[in-house]
């Protein structure tokens, strides 16, 4: 993996990704550095990059260029070496095409089944060709595993070796449990970044049922792992409000005496009934509960 450059930016890792895939640019190396991004892309796509983050804002700039920029000019001075460094790279190309061993290392190594995980899912395999390994997508996956601060992916001879680095004040803190409903509802949403998702969209769940299972299936076994990832629930509830008498200004109270946190309401509707010494104001409402595990 030498025919990348490395560049800077200034912006928030979700905005870059989303800007350079909807390009169609994969990025390797990404860590962050205070206010800056750092990141390499291949050589061919180095003009769309400087074209996407063009704006004086992103204080776009190149850290340094990579080995084969660099090889193409010198061998553009010393033409007669072109045959046999030609020939050079064509044999390291095919026996380095080979991975034979994958090595998870840096504060991160403990999360090794996962990374391994993900490693496999994006084309690499131990004793395989890795020639449609998804790099790319496999650093944006291991990014997201639970206080993982930085990934480099890089193959030496028929070793892959993978650099995880955590949060090392929370390195230790993650759940090994499922993530399972707190509540009665519908699933709207699921996404299982890690684990395997037991239900989908439109499924019914009780409080306590499982969303994301901590393991993951290889071929016909189950594996363990972190479960991952994050959903929305869709539930329905009613409350009920005490007042000496039927107003706006009441109507406004029952409405605010429905705490829901940071629950998104859907709907309500309400309905008023007498009740000793006034009346009672029945709220039935429809929210969206989000809910997560290993994802801060």
């Amino acid at each position: 993996m030498t025919d990348f450059t490395t560049v800077s930016i200034t912006s928030s890792l979700e905005l870059a990704v989303k800007k350079l895939q909807k390009a169609e640019i994969g990025i390797y190396n990404c860590k962050k550095e205070g206010a800056k991004l750092i990141f390499s892309v291949k050589d061919k796509d180095i003009k769309k990059v400087f074209a996407i983050f063009a704006k004086p804002c992103y204080n776009i700039r190149v850290y340094g260029e990579s080995r084969r920029t660099a090889f193409i000019k010198r061998a553009a001075m010393r033409a007669g070496l072109l045959v046999g460094a030609a020939a050079f790279v064509a044999v390291a190309w095919v026996s380095n095409s080979f991975v034979f061993k994958i090595n998870v290392e840096g504060s991160g190594n403990y999360l090794s089944p996962e990374v391994k995980r993900i490693i496999y899912s994006s084309g690499a395999k131990e004793f395989s060709l890795c020639s449609g390994f998804d790099a790319p997508a496999a650093t944006g996956k291991i990014l997201a595993l639970p206080q993982v601060t930085f990934c480099n992916i890089e193959k030496r001879g028929s070793i892959l070796h993978v650099d995880v680095q955590v949060d090392e004040e929370h390195g230790g803190g993650v759940s090994r449990t499922p993530l399972v409903s707190d509540v009665d509802g519908v699933i709207k949403y699921v996404a299982a970044i890690c684990g395997t998702a037991v239900v989908g969209v439109g499924d019914s769940v009780k409080k306590g049922d499982e969303i994301i299972a901590a393991y993951t299936l290889v071929g016909d076994r189950r594996a363990d792992c972190l479960a991952v990832g994050y959903a929305e629930v869709e539930y329905t509830g009613r409350a009920e409000y005490l007042a000496d008498c039927e107003s706006d200004e009441n109507l406004k109270n029952a409405y605010s005496s429905v705490l829901l946190g940071a629950d998104k309401i859907i709907s309500r509707s309400h309905t008023v009934a007498p009740a000793d010494g006034g009346v009672v104001y029945v709220i039935d409402f429809t929210c969206l509960h989000k809910l997560s595990i290993n994802m801060e």
